[in-house]
């Protein structure tokens, strides 16, 4: 009996599972980490020819060039907290070293406050394009009892340095000297490499641009391409790193494939752009006779971001060139990321929407809504002055200086979503599309707040909700989900079109302080949504597919 009971007790602990090791609790940093959904990015090359891949190829390294200058734009110890955490081999270091390459530097782009190292806690305003002991103050008096290098100073492509205790300007072609003149040799064999004649062009003209800082030639040239399969921008484009002014450009590269297909479907937004212009919610005197010449919508599949394209939060589309004469010349070119926007929605607009939106409301969330919200976003950067009314010597940015890229933002979504009722006046939507429009715009601003509430696209997207929740347009249920009165919505952002357009037709510097103050400023309904979701991605922490062949 003894042994029968024995025997029984080897048998039952013998089933027995063996104790699961409990999960090991994972540090705040990785928790950060995980918000970034990890995706390598590929795009289809098989209709290239091997002479255009090698092209492809070539530009990725010039690509990688513009990646490393801007490690040294965004903070001054970026690059060397980088290298210091790539000797390292413990846990802690390489979790600091992943967070670093994601946020290009050792500053959380959602709050931007410092992880890790010595040095300001905060995020520098002026990033690395001033003298780190350098106030705003002390830059604009400079400025007054120096007028004469005010445009040198202040301008797109210049670091300003300190020298002899005085403050000076340093072009980028002198400061970034070896760094450029390797990628301008590497654009010059991509032009060699393009049988496309307009491409060939674009390329060297962008080489010789790379060593002047003068553009001008080569935007017009980019504008002008034809029958590419093939495309890049890259050097100093946007102003979101400089915080202090908005004055300096930052370097960045995206090299793309283009969509045949795809393009097609948007040229009809092209035929209207006029037509949309003078349908812009604002005083009439401020109109213009036209939105521009040639602007060109396309659709395109990233192969390579590198720089101010590839930190923190990955943009799906751009509205460029930047600069407002080639705008009023030319117009724009509105490029849609397709393989990075097909990504997001899956990964972060579907879930957010499921978590915020009132339960009879979710199926009105819809990727083709996404996408042609995105396209129209692009669009209207075109819509509205470049310059400010009555100054045509005065552009818009240089008017609203540190606050232009957070009304732009702003006014670029609400014509974006306040143009659709012009085409559904066309005939192209009915009122079920026009509730799909509305219903994704607003999950769609959701998945921008979470970039952070400093951050420009952000803050422009919290005071659209703020703006419009004033309106009536969106309200909160009694479960705390959000909905839309679809009677409501398109008069509110009317009237919000009209607050941002004439913001920027006047140059009202104060007038934009004022409705970022009222406005831009989380609110606790909003916190409170935020909060539901902490398991959703906040962007994407993109490799990229072609990396494979270069390197």
């Amino acid at each position: 009996m003894k042994y029968f009971i024995i025997v029984l007790l080897i048998a039952v602990a013998g089933c027995q599972k063996p104790k699961e090791k409990p999960m090991e609790e994972k540090s705040e940093l990785q928790k950060k980490i995980d918000a970034y959904a990890k995706i390598e990015i590929n795009v289809k090359m098989d209709h290239l020819s091997p002479r255009e891949k090698e092209l492809v190829n070539t530009l990725v390294k010039a690509g990688e060039i513009a990646d490393e200058i801007f490690w040294k734009q965004t903070a001054y110890d970026a690059a060397a907290v980088r290298d210091m955490l790539k000797s390292k081999t413990d846990k802690a270091s390489k979790e600091a070293l992943e967070f670093v390459m994601i946020n290009y530097g050792p500053y959380d782009r959602e709050d931007r406050k410092r992880f890790i190292g010595d040095g300001p806690q905060g995020h520098p305003d002026g990033a690395a394009f001033y003298p780190a002991d350098m106030t705003k103050e002390e830059f604009e008096k400079y400025i007054k009892a120096n007028p004469k290098e005010e445009k040198e100073l202040t301008g797109l492509y210049t670091v300003v340095v300190r020298e002899n205790g005085k403050l000076k300007a340093v072009p980028y072609h002198q400061m970034y000297k070896a760094e450029l003149e390797a990628m301008s040799a590497l654009l010059q064999k991509a032009s060699d490499l393009a049988d496309n004649e307009s491409l060939k062009k674009y390329l060297a003209a962008r080489a010789r641009a790379i060593l002047t800082d003068d553009y001008y030639e080569s935007d017009v040239l980019w504008m002008k391409l034809k029958d590419n399969n093939i495309d890049v921008v890259i050097g100093p484009i946007e102003n979101y790193e400089d915080n202090m002014f908005n004055y300096k450009a930052a370097y960045e590269a995206a090299v793309m494939i283009k969509d045949p297909e795809g393009t097609k479907e948007l040229q009809i937004f092209q035929s209207h752009l006029d037509a949309l212009e003078q349908n812009l919610p604002q005083k009439k005197e401020y109109i213009r006779s036209s939105a521009g010449k040639a602007n060109v919508l396309e659709v395109v599949n990233i192969a390579y971001f590198g720089g101010d394209f590839q930190k923190g939060i990955k943009t799906i589309a751009a509205s460029l060139p930047n600069d407002p004469k080639v705008h009023d010349e030319y117009g724009g070119k509105k490029q849609m990321y397709k393989n990075l926007m097909e990504a997001k929605f899956e990964k972060i607009v579907k879930p957010i929407g499921e978590k915020i939106v009132a339960e009879d409301f979710r199926k009105y969330i819809d990727p083709h809504s996404f996408t042609t919200f995105v396209t129209m976003h692009e669009v209207s950067h075109t819509l509205g002055r470049s310059y400010v009314y009555g100054n045509d010597k005065l552009d818009v940015r240089k008017a609203l200086t540190d606050l232009h890229s957070a009304i732009e933002e702003a006014k670029a979504d609400v014509l974006g979503i306040y143009n659709m009722d012009y085409f559904k006046r066309q005939g192209m939507y009915d009122e079920e599309a026009m509730k799909r429009h509305y219903v994704t715009y607003l999950v769609g601003l959701f998945r921008s707040i979470r970039f952070g509430a400093e951050e420009a696209h952000g803050k422009a997207n919290i005071a659209q909700m703020v703006f419009l929740k004033e309106q009536g347009a969106v309200a909160r249920d009694a479960n705390g989900y959000w909905t839309i009165n679809f009677e409501k919505f398109q008069s509110g952002v009317a009237a919000l079109g009209k607050v941002l357009l004439e913001i920027e037709a006047e140059g009202n510097y104060e007038g934009a302080k004022n409705f970022l103050e009222k406005y831009g400023k989380l609110t606790d309904d909003i916190k409170a949504d935020l909060a539901k979701m902490t398991d959703i991605p906040r962007d994407l922490n993109t490799t990229y597919g072609v990396m494979k062949a270069v390197h």
